[in-house]
């Protein structure tokens, strides 16, 4: 009987022994990815509260109104904005932990992401062997939102809100107008510089080969700047009103293609500059847009289709 007594008073010493020797006072969660993505933009749009519903892997928590979301039994929550990283809390079976999702930037598309968390162990045994498969459980959570959230932000349009293409510039020649508007110039007041720019070329002999392109800018509050462009197959010496203007063929070029009016235009050439300046791109030339639809035989803004073009080094 003696023996036995020994026996389990030995093995419930090594059980003891190793549950103080392999699981640590301080359990450490941590998981990283990289993703295709730009420093500045995901911070930008993972510090708006209203963003993390849109990547968040749990389609149980895309209604949630306290910005509080569930996986796995977990319930995460971004407490606090610090320096390149968010606090998140993290609770579970009446407890809650703070961990930290840091974003280190390896380059102006790439960027680190690491989340991180400690859980104190108990001195009691076999909590700190509940705590351990917490810890473990907690870890696969990590792993599938970062999974989530790295499929999300590699995606620059969901970052920035519009399809974004770095492609060559295609144009050369131009013939350009330069005018100005003691309000914004209206779409009739367009298309009639266009059309003097048409007749002229068609007056020289040279060929369109491209959509017009147009930059409207603001002197003031009631002064405005309209130029507008024409690229033409060779070219074509000033004359008058008429100004000859070169663009840098085959250089680089930022381009997207917008559906809307001048507002959803103008917001969109916005978050491009943000792009630009996100991804460290020197802006060389006048933004400028290009009607893809004719607007004097579409009434309706929703159907128009624009092009903006932002030339960079």
């Amino acid at each position: 009987m003696k023996k036995w007594i020994i026996i389990a008073c030995s093995l419930i010493f090594l059980f003891l022994a190793g549950v103080y020797f392999f699981i640590p006072d301080k359990i450490v969660v941590a998981r990283s990815i990289t993703a295709k993505a730009n420093q500045a933009g995901v911070l930008r749009f993972l510090n708006d509260d209203t963003s993390w519903v849109k990547w968040w892997p749990d389609s149980s928590s895309r209604d949630n109104p306290n910005n509080a979301f569930e996986s796995g039994g977990f319930r995460f929550k971004k407490a606090n904005t610090l320096y390149n990283s968010f606090e998140v809390t993290i609770d579970k079976d009446m407890t809650t932990d703070s961990s930290i999702l840091y974003f280190l930037s390896v380059g102006t598309d790439s960027v680190k992401i690491a989340w991180s968390t400690d859980i104190p162990a108990s001195t009691n045994p076999f909590k700190k062997i509940s705590q351990y498969f917490k810890a473990k459980e907690l870890g696969k959570r990590f792993e599938i939102i970062l999974d989530a959230m790295q499929k999300y932000i590699s995606n620059a349009q969901h970052i920035y809100g519009i399809d974004i293409r770095k492609e060559k510039m295609p144009i050369e020649f131009m013939v350009s107008i330069k005018k100005s508007f003691d309000s914004y110039p209206a779409t009739e007041d367009i298309y009639s510089v266009m059309g003097q720019i048409k007749k002229y070329i068609a007056k020289v002999g040279a060929v369109e080969n491209n959509y017009p392109v147009l930059n409207i800018s603001a002197r003031d509050s009631t002064h405005f700047e309209l130029v507008v462009a024409t690229p033409v197959d060779r070219q074509v010496p000033d004359s008058g009103i008429f100004t000859d203007r070169r663009m840098l063929k085959n250089g680089n070029l930022l381009t997207a293609e917008i559906t809307g009016g001048k507002n959803t235009v103008e917001a969109a050439m916005k978050k491009m500059e943000i792009y630009a300046s996100d991804h460290q791109c020197l802006n060389v030339a006048i933004p400028y847009q290009q009607f893809l639809t004719d607007r004097t035989k579409e009434a309706d803004t929703s159907k128009w289709v624009t092009r903006i073009g932002y030339p960079i080094l």
